[in-house]
């Protein structure tokens, strides 16, 4: 099996994180701010929609591994169908007293001669201390390499590449620990 550079470096990047979060003057393990490992999973409903494949609904998953920063910035690594691939993202609570949040994650991948671009965005509320609700937008960009002739004369091969754009938006209700 071929390991993936950039999920090579986001696995280093994360274990990283992980292991320095002890280290932290500031970090005690799920003491109730969002400060520290952040661990989080949650359930939902959503829809995607591409031009290619259709659009279908049904349940989803999200989960999230990070580190906050401070009580207002989180850094997380989350994986759902927002993004078909782990992604670097981003929790922001611009005003402590709200518990609102805006959210971001961008991701990248390749293997072979394809590659998936992913970039999302939403809101979130914060039900009460370790609860959230949360809603996204997301687009993901595929592009597939493929060879679509080969001239068994000349030996020469031709070959394409095909773009698929998939649309998802998501509501999910989540579990965090801090």
């Amino acid at each position: 099996m071929k390991m993936n550079k950039h999920f090579f470096i986001l696995t280093t990047l994360m274990m990283l994180l992980i292991c320095g979060t002890p280290l932290a003057t500031h970090a005690q393990l799920f003491d109730g701010k969002r400060e520290g490992l952040i661990l989080g999973g949650g359930i939902g409903y959503a829809a995607v929609a591409s031009g290619d494949y259709g659009s279908a609904t049904g349940f989803t998953t999200l989960g999230k591994i990070g580190y906050g920063t401070s009580d207002q910035l989180i850094i997380y690594v989350s994986s759902s169908i927002i993004s078909f691939f782990p992604s670097l993202g981003f929790a922001y609570y611009p005003n402590l007293d709200s518990d609102y949040f805006v959210q971001g994650a961008l991701g990248y991948t390749s293997a072979d001669n394809d590659s998936i671009l992913s970039i999302s965005g939403g809101m979130g509320y914060e039900l009460r201390d370790h609860m959230a609700l949360e809603f996204m937008l997301g687009y993901n960009r595929l592009s597939d390499t493929y060879t679509s002739s080969f001239n068994i004369f000349t030996g020469a091969t031709t070959t394409a590449t095909s773009h698929s754009n998939f649309i998802t938006i998501a509501a999910t209700f989540n579990y965090y620990f801090y």
